[in-house]
């Protein structure tokens, strides 16, 4: 359940016309307001696309979330402060498209997950099409639109204000400022640190592993599958989400291959002991897929390949493979 416990709305430009900064806080108690601010908060919340990061001990906005967290701010003026930080740095890097900022101060309480949060959204803004009327004459406009149902916040930041650190759950993409891609969102505005997300990690696990088997098993499908199989089983068994590569590696590989594929993922900078849902894992291992010179795709359960009995895939000395499929009964 999220609780809206204050939130506010200020109009970013710097294409023109002034930046608005309201001097009034939402009406919280409008449906319109509560079902726009609780489905992007709980975006940040259960998401995989989700960074973690964490505050350098002397960014701006640390010790203005800290003076906030002790009573010493109040709400207003901190997301006033906030508004005109991201407002500066939209006059510098005309880059930044204009858009709208949305504070709220939300509470968090949801399967023993709870606490409170302060969420700063940036909202641009998306052409849409609408109709004007004078009398019987109906004409089509365009008009802006703040993001809701297809489209997403792409800048967004939701700060736990429970202890010390204060921990943030993040989504940014990279703007291209003076011919370079820039994370300014995190990196200038913010000024935080983040880690890869639960989907950038498994992607990169499934990146390192399709080379790993390429280059140590001539591409055999069948060592891939039963890598994948491994990283499926040791995610419904591991501690809080936590995967252990070490064990995933000793259920695929022989000794050998397991100190080999180890150590392949940690110079490719993935840690022995990651941080992932299952739903993230199933929705990266789950299916094997193997893909032919002539474009012909199979994709079957990664599971499938551990059963002799379900699956035969072969490997023939002029490097061709044969799949067959055994005992399936049709749906």
């Amino acid at each position: 359940m999220i609780k809206i416990r204050n939130a506010i709305l200020h109009i970013l430009r710097n294409d023109g016309p002034e930046s608005i900064f309201s001097d009034s806080e939402l009406d919280i108690d409008s449906e319109i307001c509560e079902i726009f601010i609780q489905k992007h908060v709980k975006k940040l919340i259960n998401n995989s696309a989700v960074r973690k990061a964490f505050f350098k001990p002397d960014a701006e906005l640390y010790n203005l979330f800290c003076a906030y967290q002790n009573g010493e701010k109040f709400f207003k003026e901190t997301s006033l402060f906030v508004a005109k930080k991201m407002d500066a740095l939209m006059q510098k890097y005309k880059a930044i498209p204009p858009c709208d900022v949305l504070i709220a101060r939300v509470g968090y309480n949801s399967k023993g997950v709870h606490g409170e949060y302060l969420a700063i959204l940036l909202l641009h803004y998306h052409e849409v099409y609408s109709h004007k009327s004078k009398g019987t004459d109906n004409q089509l406009k365009t008009c802006n639109a703040l993001p809701f149902n297809s489209g997403k916040v792409e800048y967004a930041a939701l700060i736990s204000l429970e202890g010390n650190a204060l921990p943030i759950n993040l989504v940014e993409k990279a703007e291209v400022i003076d011919g370079n891609a820039v994370n300014y969102f995190s990196e200038i505005f913010l000024d935080c640190e983040t880690s890869p997300s639960e989907k950038e990690q498994a992607a990169l696990i499934g990146e390192v592993t399709t080379e790993f088997v390429e280059e140590f098993f001539n591409n055999d499908p069948k060592i891939s599958a039963r890598i994948k199989t491994a990283m499926l089983e040791e995610s419904a068994e591991a501690d809080e989400g936590v995967i252990s590569l070490e064990n995933v590696a000793a259920k695929a590989l022989n000794d050998e291959m397991k100190t080999q594929y180890v150590a392949t993922l940690r110079e490719a900078g993935v840690r022995e002991d990651v941080p992932l849902g299952e739903r993230v894992v199933k929705a990266q291992f789950a299916t094997h897929k193997i893909k032919a010179e002539n474009g012909v795709e199979i994709r079957f359960p990664a599971e499938l390949a551990a059963i002799e009995d379900d699956l035969e895939i072969t490997t023939h000395s002029d490097g061709t493979v044969s799949v067959l499929f055994k005992n399936l009964r049709l749906v």
